[in-house]
């Protein structure tokens, strides 16, 4: 609850001084959060122990592709903990968020390797 809480005032906080971002992106701030809340749901004591530059560094993601970046870092600290096919099973239903919020430029594209 208060990871929650202060998540929303970071949030706030960056989309007040962000003079970059469009105005329009506001009505996604609640799809970020979500995003956001979910990728720090999958840090355990373990995980916040060992990586904290992963937790900080979703806190202080400003917008969807900053978060669409961290994960791999948050790839590599579940990696640790659970094994590299289950992080990637986590990391595939993160991704999946991110769905319709990227620049066509960052949408993954199939690989020749997985036809």
């Amino acid at each position: 609850m208060m990871l929650s809480a202060a998540t929303r005032f970071l949030s706030t906080m960056q989309e007040m001084l962000n003079p970059l971002r469009d105005p329009a992106s506001r009505e996604a701030t609640y799809q970020i959060d979500d995003i956001r809340q979910a990728m720090l749901r999958c840090l355990d004591e373990d995980c916040l122990e060992r990586f904290p530059h992963v937790e900080r560094r979703i806190l202080m993601a400003s917008n969807v592709p900053a978060l669409w970046f961290l994960r791999p870092e948050l790839l590599m600290a579940l990696s640790a903990r659970a094994g590299e096919q289950a992080a990637h099973e986590t990391i595939d239903e993160i991704s999946a968020m991110f769905d319709g919020l990227l620049p066509k430029s960052l949408n993954s594209r199939p690989s020749r390797l997985q036809r």
